[in-house]
């Protein structure tokens, strides 16, 4: 098969990335792709950009960690500028005091569940939860600059868009324009990007899956589910477009042929692992189980929440940046030296 016209990590750089060999654990670093992304995907929602633009921003987001450490970048840093950048890509573009506005109102959020206690539950349905009907960045003014998200977990939160004038911006604008840079040359200038989506599509009209009932839907979505994980970054279009068919087709209990992957040129070791990866992503952050799933329903248990809800504050208090990854991976390191 011809080579990708886009560039895909190296063995050398998935065994060892920067941040692994700067004593970042290879979960830690996966819980902080996880939180970039999602920041890009909210953002990018909450300024109606289309979905080849967010995920544009996501797999250059995961390029860069591939050849850059977190101790190095921050994790906010480097999402508000993939965005701004994709948005470029793509050719639509936004308004840079928009997309910051944006990403303050997130990270506020974000601030504010961190001050809940420990004993407070809260779900990544809630954390989700904020659209433009809350809050705009083109219409914050009409409700004075203010907006307060529904539901419980979100009483006492307030928001106050910042002035026009305002140090905010013009640190955030500095701190974009670094970072866009810093993307482009440690990347080398390849913006390419092939998405699966379309790939996707035409493998179920030759699968003639394409017209069955929620197929091609919960393909799409666990193509966008998969845009959390490296994967984009790892594996070529093709195989994630047959990894998002097996994944749904098994969940929905539809048949497919003996050894249907070989019209697409992979391998079945190859497309189940992707799935088994984003299975994983589906367990660790409590995402909502697709229908057909084997624990979707079953309500979770009260340590398992705890677990993950300790893994989410940890990944969000580390996104704030590059300082905190240090801070972090120092102390770690202390603490085992004290434990030997």
């Amino acid at each position: 098969m011809a080579h990708a016209p886009h560039p895909l990590a190296t063995l050398e750089q998935i065994v060892s990335t920067p941040s692994a060999r700067d004593g970042i654990p290879s979960e830690v670093e996966d819980d902080l792709r996880v939180v970039g992304c999602m920041l890009i995907q909210e953002a990018g929602v909450m300024l109606k950009l289309p979905q080849n633009t967010m995920a544009t921003a996501q797999v250059l987001f995961h390029r860069f960690y591939y050849i850059s450490s977190l101790c190095s970048f921050g994790v906010n840093d480097i999402s508000i500028s993939a965005l701004f950048l994709s948005s470029k890509l793509c050719e639509t573009p936004v308004r840079l005091r928009d997309l910051i506005n944006t990403y303050i109102f997130l990270l506020a959020r974000i601030q504010h569940l961190l001050t809940l206690p420990p004993n407070q539950p809260f779900r990544m349905s809630n954390m989700a939860s904020a659209s433009t009907a809350a809050w705009h960045p083109s219409n914050g003014s009409k409700d004075k600059g203010k907006a307060k998200e529904q539901g419980p977990v979100w009483e006492g939160f307030t928001f106050e868009v910042p002035g026009f004038h305002d140090e905010v911006f013009w640190d955030w604008k500095d701190v974009i324009t670094a970072s866009e840079m810093q993307i482009l040359k440690r990347l080398g200038f390849n913006m390419q990007v092939d998405l699966p989506y379309s790939h996707m599509i035409n493998y179920l009209k030759i699968l003639d899956l394409v017209f069955e009932d929620e197929v091609a839907q919960m393909c799409w979505s666990i193509l966008n589910d998969l845009l959390l994980t490296p994967l984009y970054a790892i594996h070529p279009p093709h195989t994630l477009a047959c990894a998002s068919i097996l994944l749904t087709t098994r969940l929905l209990r539809v048949t497919l042929p003996d050894r249907w992957y070989l019209l697409f040129d992979v391998t079945y070791d190859e497309i189940w692992s992707c799935c088994g990866r984003l299975m994983v992503l589906w367990h660790d952050w409590g995402m909502e189980q697709p229908r057909g799933a084997i624990t979707s329903g079953v309500p979770e248990k009260e340590d398992d929440r705890g677990a993950k809800e300790t893994r989410w504050r940890r990944a969000w208090v580390l996104a704030q940046g590059r300082k905190a990854v240090r801070r972090w991976v120092e102390e770690r390191e202390k603490n085992e030296a004290d434990r030997a």
